[in-house]
């Protein structure tokens, strides 16, 4: 059939390496839209799971959200065609996408975790990846004594094949670091520092996370360990923008120690915190309002996009005008987190960074 060719073509460019996720998730558009066409639902699911993977590689939140809905209404309208079980780990990367954005009300957000949960254990699975989400959301929230409840509710469960060794890792660490128990934190750190547990990014995560908190610690030898390890991992990952959320902390490192290789960083996040997630530009914009108050020079020469709203020719930044430009980003979708939240954990965390 001529529009399987059509398809193809696409996808074996979408294997080119040195493509950007950008350009590969417009293919895999082009290629969604002839297996549509056409007809062909299964490979138009199969296409629409790998292109919520390139989205996620450039925080495309309501494109996630919206791929997705597509793909449970595919499942449900042909349960002989697709089966459950091969949806179920993106279904988790959505509800994640989805509690990171300020617009999706917490009666929605309740609705998708329970939806996720019974589909996981009606596909026999245990509820521990259920649980860890819960952790997760409950820490970004602040809300620590819930996060180790449901942390613990974690730990309580079987693991099975809907569950990284190395996320769950990583993100207990932030719960751990964010309560300033650093030693507990770089203790349960050491099979991602050592890489017992791997993954594709929980390693690194794990590297650039502790050399910021190993540095406020005052223990530099640990944190210019897990420097060195961090930029070595970020090596051929130039253009990885949802990095953006991790590199926040790195860059506050740098700023500490290295302020050249902080602005270095920062050249490279800004055109990507102009067009990424909200929750990263809520994060991104709190670890730059801390980052910047380590910079003594009331001005720096800088190279930033030309759509950058504080773009100027000359390039000359003053950096009180950009740490209350990070701030007010920050700001403004902090106000609309708590709001959904019903708390005020966003705003703790950006008025902290103030220090």
């Amino acid at each position: 059939m001529k529009y399987t060719l059509e398809i193809q073509k696409r996808l074996i460019k979408v294997e080119n390496g040195n493509l950007s996720p950008r350009e590969k998730a417009s293919l895999l558009r082009e290629a969604i839209r002839i297996a549509d066409e056409n007809d062909d639902v299964e490979w138009a699911v199969e296409m629409r799971l790998d292109l919520i993977y390139e989205l996620n590689q450039f925080s495309q939140d309501e494109e996630e959200i919206a791929v997705f809905s597509q793909i449970l209404n595919d499942y449900e309208n042909h349960k002989d065609l697709i089966n459950e079980d091969d949806i179920l780990w993106k279904y988790k990367w959505i509800w994640g996408s989805a509690f990171d954005l300020p617009e999706v009300p917490t009666s929605q957000l309740d609705a998708i975790a329970e939806d996720f949960k019974t589909r996981i254990l009606r596909n026999g699975y245990s509820a521990r990846c259920y649980y860890h989400m819960l952790s997760v959301q409950n820490t970004r929230m602040r809300q620590y004594e819930k996060a180790k409840e449901y942390a613990d509710k974690m730990l309580e469960e079987r693991q099975d094949d809907m569950d990284c060794d190395a996320c769950e890792l990583n993100f207990l660490l932030d719960y751990y670091l964010e309560t300033g128990q650093f030693e507990e934190a770089y203790h349960r750190a050491q099979p991602l520092i050592n890489r017992q547990v791997t993954c594709y990014e929980a390693n690194l995560r794990a590297y650039l996370k502790l050399a910021y908190y190993a540095q406020k610690e005052g223990k530099t030898d640990i944190a210019v360990d897990m420097c060195s390890r961090a930029e070595e991992a970020l090596v051929g990952r130039e253009k990885h923008e949802y990095l953006i959320l991790y590199l926040g902390n790195f860059i506050t490192y740098y700023f500490m120690t290295n302020p050249q290789r902080g602005w270095e960083y920062l050249e490279r996040c800004i055109p990507w915190n102009e067009v990424t997630s909200k929750y990263k530009k809520y994060r991104f914009g709190c670890d730059m309002t801390e980052a910047l108050k380590y910079e003594s020079r009331p001005e720096v020469k800088l190279e930033l996009p030309i759509d950058f709203p504080l773009y100027n020719e000359k390039g000359i930044y003053k950096v009180a005008q950009l740490r209350d430009y990070f701030y007010h980003q920050a700001e403004e979708l902090a106000l609309k987190f708590d709001a959904r939240n019903g708390n005020n954990g966003y705003m703790e965390r950006l008025k902290l960074s103030l220090g």
